[in-house]
């Protein structure tokens, strides 16, 4: 994206528009394909558009020190557009308060590099995006923005609770909450519905009994990632174990409670699950399952909405007997399945942290209130596709956000009510991320699937790893 430095005004307004239009249109009872991607908004979309940015003008100019500058790093999302619209709206905040920003967005495993290595240092950029509870691992280091959260969540009705969970240490907001990639259930609706899923499997055991008339019927199978993979990973592990009735920790924070009934059902569950899977689930990354399901090799898998997103963009197609098909049009999504302990899930979350090196608080705060306000917040999340999900509770219904204006994307919606950190149901979430980090829980459901141990050896080695962490 080497022309987004370049990026006028007049251009910003386009990318906002164009994000916009859709939604309007769909808002408004027109299908999702009236107006694809690239397809030129009606001239009424572009004006509203065009006045709700213009309505979104930066208060009266921040009084800082001369010289005063930002620096940032930020997570790419997979919507190039809003990316593009992201960055377009700092540059327009640092350019009203005279205020240079200079403005990466990389991966989130790049991230995490650049936030350990300014923690350890003292050095690098103002504002970093972190992952999951990470302000409880650098809480030394973290800037105090419990006056920018605490005016946030008095305007937009509080955070959800997973928020506050991987954001507020001791009583004190060490990052602000910025956004949830929220996770369903990528499926080819029409795959599940040839061995007589007409409706979307609501429990665990029912994804098990689809998995196993897949596979009996020669299609293609069920996968979910039992690799190292930061997101999706850890997404479904966390969220087998929670679902039934399973924690590492009891809610003293203190007590490792991974050595129970509960734990073993879900072990055995999962090894249960795997026997319908795919054998290189126990190798997957972040990327591996949107690739298998693109290709058509699989036929579900745990994801946000990137897999429906760049099927629809970039005009996928599958092979269906004799035809080629839009995979976009073949694929759905559902909630994760309930367990015996109802439907527990594991957030996939964004922060955005003030290093205490910093010089420049004041303008990082300031710019850190601009982005999460609603009228900056939608035209970035709109184009996203439900990647990006606010954390605010009053803008979950807002007219334009994705799941509310596609079908499709319903199943988004209410992922935050459900999900917690690592570290759930305690408040230790400082070693609860370090237990994620070690990809302790994911492990032990990969060693037990991939016969590495039986369930109870994996349970004993996972108990002893987590009481040098909780203890």
């Amino acid at each position: 994206m080497s022309n987004q430095k370049k990026m006028s005004r007049r251009d910003f307004l386009k990318l906002a528009t164009l994000a916009g239009g859709a939604g309007m249109l769909a808002a408004c009872g027109v299908k999702e394909t009236a107006l694809p991607p690239t397809a030129v908004p009606t001239k009424a979309a572009a004006t509203t558009a065009a006045s709700a940015v213009e309505a979104t003008a930066a208060p009266a100019k921040l009084s800082v020190a001369p010289g005063t500058k930002l620096t940032m790093k930020l997570r790419a999302a997979f919507m190039p557009q809003g990316n593009e619209i992201l960055k377009a709206v700092i540059l327009d905040w640092g350019a009203k308060n005279e205020i240079p920003v200079e403005v990466d967005i990389v991966s989130m495993n790049d991230l995490q590099t650049i936030a350990a290595t300014a923690a350890e240092t003292g050095a690098g950029p103002d504002i970093i995006e972190i992952n999951q509870g990470s302000a409880h691992l650098f809480a030394e280091k973290l800037a105090d923005v419990t006056d920018v959260c605490e005016d946030l969540a008095a305007r937009y009705n509080g955070f959800y609770v997973s928020a506050e969970e991987a954001c507020k240490v001791d009583g004190k907001w060490l990052s602000v909450p910025r956004f949830y990639a929220p996770h369903a259930i990528s499926y080819r609706k029409d795959l599940f519905e040839q061995v007589g899923f007409s409706t979307a499997p609501a429990t665990w055991e029912e994804l098990y009994q689809a998995g196993k008339a897949l596979m009996d019927a020669g299609l293609a199978p069920i996968a979910f990632p039992l690799g190292h993979a930061v997101g999706d990973g850890n997404d479904f592990c966390y969220s087998v174990l929670w679902s039934h009735g399973a924690s590492d920790v009891a809610a003293d924070g203190k007590t490792v409670t991974i050595n129970s009934a509960e734990t073993r059902a879900a072990l055995e569950y999962m090894n249960k699950l795997f026997s319908v899977m795919p054998p290189d689930t126990l190798s997957y990354d972040d990327a591996s399952n949107n690739r298998a399901f693109l290709a058509g090799a699989i036929s579900a898998t745990n994801n946000a909405s990137t897999i429906w997103g760049a099927a629809r963009n970039q005009g996928t197609k599958v092979k269906v007997g004799e035809e080629e098909k839009n995979l976009h049009e073949l694929t759905d999504h559902f909630v994760y399945p309930s367990g015996p302990a109802g439907r527990v899930t594991y957030a996939e979350f964004m922060s955005s942290a003030i290093l205490g090196y910093s010089p420049n608080l004041a303008a990082a705060k300031a710019l850190l209130t601009f982005l999460n306000e609603r009228e900056q917040y939608t035209p970035w999340a709109n184009p996203n596709l439900s990647f990006v999900f606010p954390p605010l509770k009053g803008m979950k219904d807002d007219i334009l956000m994705p799941w509310n204006t596609t079908a499709k994307l319903a199943p988004f919606k209410d992922y935050a009510e459900t999900s917690h950190l690592p570290g759930f149901p305690s408040t230790n979430f400082r070693a609860g991320t370090e237990a994620y980090a070690k990809w302790l829980v994911v492990d032990m459901f990969a060693n037990v699937c991939g016969g590495l141990k039986s369930v109870d050896e994996a349970i004993a080695e996972t108990e002893t790893q987590l009481k040098s962490i909780y203890g």
